[in-house]
């Protein structure tokens, strides 16, 4: 859900040029092109889901919820691409601001609606099956002694889904999409011949006030509350001082028992909040819940957030200057070929946008592989905080106890959250290849981890591109100054004539 989410912000609030696709549609056809195509997808889920339903209520159960799963995933991707179309060929985003005006980002807030609004039908459309799935393992929560949650509502679950899965995405990106678009009408409104490079900058300055203020408005949304005083919650405040990660306070997330999952948000002390759903105590082990908490200090720890930001800046700069001399190459021909003014721009047009889809899919799949090494160096943090002696003082070697408890936690994360073991993520690979990571760790000394030297090299290799980068554009933007300096005397003498 957060790439599809970052794939839709991205293509709705990115400048465009127009590829003439577009040319001779009215506002009016656009817009109902795009809302027709969203609302037949809709009504294909609801035919879909029901024939999933009457199979489900006559044959095995276990293929027919993962084929909900997966039709829920498609509906709410095919979602995303009709708007994203709409944007690129039909220039959707063109009309609606055409018809409600260019208002403080209302125009793109309108634009994904219809993705927006059909990811959450789509929820709702499915919610079924989760409601069998909850009711068929309340048995075996009984017979495991586990505390009994009432099953959330259709309108309740859909609210979860909407407040854990997209606002905690929509939230922080909205609010870089106000202020940058307030710094531009800031700057619009401004006499001042101000450089090119000034909205840029003021725009990246609010990243930092927005970054700080984001995560705690990303836990009143979740309405996660203070854990309650207890053994639990001293044991974790202890683990947050033995780390070295102060934290504002430790909560207590509520999902009703449907979720085991944790989190650590926020940059600063102050502003920091460790969350754990009330899933993840009810059902894991104390040795496993500590294991859990201490992979999310890690990452606290090892400053893995903005290194993830330097990581994926640095991902993206690589990848367009690699782009970048193919992109003239083909521009350059597209020109020499000849052709009407019209045929041109759209040829020029394409080859953009295929080199902006390049570019994007390339800093995709490196960001998530620089993810990926990220959480084998958290769980390698929480096998080395777990290593400890019958006192509790830390081994100098990572212990068979250490690497058991963050194992059994990723076991029982995947088995009460119904993943499949060797099912890959985007951002966290599988639960199968982290498991098989943390027996590489065994017996290892806890300063001489190799995956701690691969993402040292990570972070090298990002700061050393950003910087390459930064120093090219510089000489480039000096040489062209110099070369437009050099031409001034002889246009000063002309107009001086």
């Amino acid at each position: 859900m957060q790439v599809l989410l970052i794939i839709l912000v991205a293509v709705v609030l990115l400048p465009q040029a127009s590829s003439g696709m577009g040319d001779g549609i009215s506002a009016a056809v656009s817009i109902g092109l795009v809302l027709s195509g969203t609302a037949l997808l809709l009504l294909l889920a609801v035919i879909n889901s029901k024939r999933l339903l009457r199979r489900l209520a006559v044959g095995d159960p276990g293929p027919q919820f993962e084929r909900a799963t997966r039709q829920l995933r498609l509906v709410q991707w095919v979602a995303v691409g009709i708007v994203v179309a709409g944007v690129l060929l039909l220039g959707f985003r063109d009309a609606v601001q055409a018809m409600v005006g260019d208002v403080l980002i209302l125009d793109e807030i309108i634009t994904i609606a219809p993705a927006l609004v059909a990811i959450t039908a789509a929820w709702w459309i499915f919610h079924p099956f989760e409601h069998q799935a909850r009711e068929a393992t309340l048995l075996r929560r009984l017979d495991d002694g586990l505390p009994i949650h009432p099953i959330p509502t259709r309108a309740g679950w859909v609210s979860m889904q909407v407040r854990t899965q997209m606002l905690i995405i929509l939230l922080p990106l909205g609010l870089l999409a106000v202020t940058g678009e307030l710094v531009r009408l800031a700057i619009d409104a401004s006499d001042a011949d101000l450089p090119e490079w000034v909205p840029a900058l003021g725009s990246a300055a609010m990243v930092i006030p927005i970054a700080l203020a984001a995560p705690g408005l990303v836990v009143r949304v979740l309405g996660a509350r203070p854990f309650p005083e207890g053994e639990i919650r001293s044991t974790l405040l202890r683990m947050c001082v033995q780390a070295k990660v102060p934290v504002r306070e430790i909560l207590l997330w509520p999902t009703g028992g449907s979720m085991v999952n944790a989190g650590v948000t926020g940059f600063i002390g102050p502003l920091r909040w460790v969350l754990l759903t009330d899933g993840l105590i009810d059902t894991l082990r104390r040795e496993q819940v500590m294991a859990v908490m201490a992979h999310e200090l890690a990452h606290a720890r090892r400053h893995h957030m903005p290194w993830m930001a330097v990581a994926l800046i640095a991902l993206a700069m690589l990848c367009a200057e690699i782009a970048d001399p193919f992109i003239v190459a083909l521009r350059t021909a597209s020109l020499e070929a000849g052709g009407t003014a019209a045929v041109i721009d759209q040829q020029l047009w394409w080859i953009d946008i295929g080199a902006t889809g390049l570019v994007l899919l390339g800093t995709l799949v490196g960001f998530g592989w620089v993810s990926r090494r990220f959480e084998r160096q958290a769980d390698a943090f929480a096998a080395v905080r777990m290593s400890v002696d019958a006192e509790d003082r830390p081994l100098p070697q990572v212990s068979a106890e250490g690497v058991d408890a963050m194992r059994s936690a990723l076991l029982a994360v995947a088995g009460v959250n119904g993943v499949a073991m060797k099912r890959f993520t985007w951002r966290h690979g599988s639960i199968d290849a982290r498991r098989r990571h943390l027996l590489t760790l065994l017996d290892r000394p806890i300063d001489r981890l190799p995956i701690d030297r691969v993402v040292r090299a990570i972070l090298a290799v990002a700061v050393l591109v950003v910087a390459a980068v930064l120093l090219r554009w510089s000489l480039q933007d000096s040489t062209i100054f110099q070369e437009a300096g050099a031409d001034s005397p002889a246009m000063v003498t002309i107009e001086g004539q």
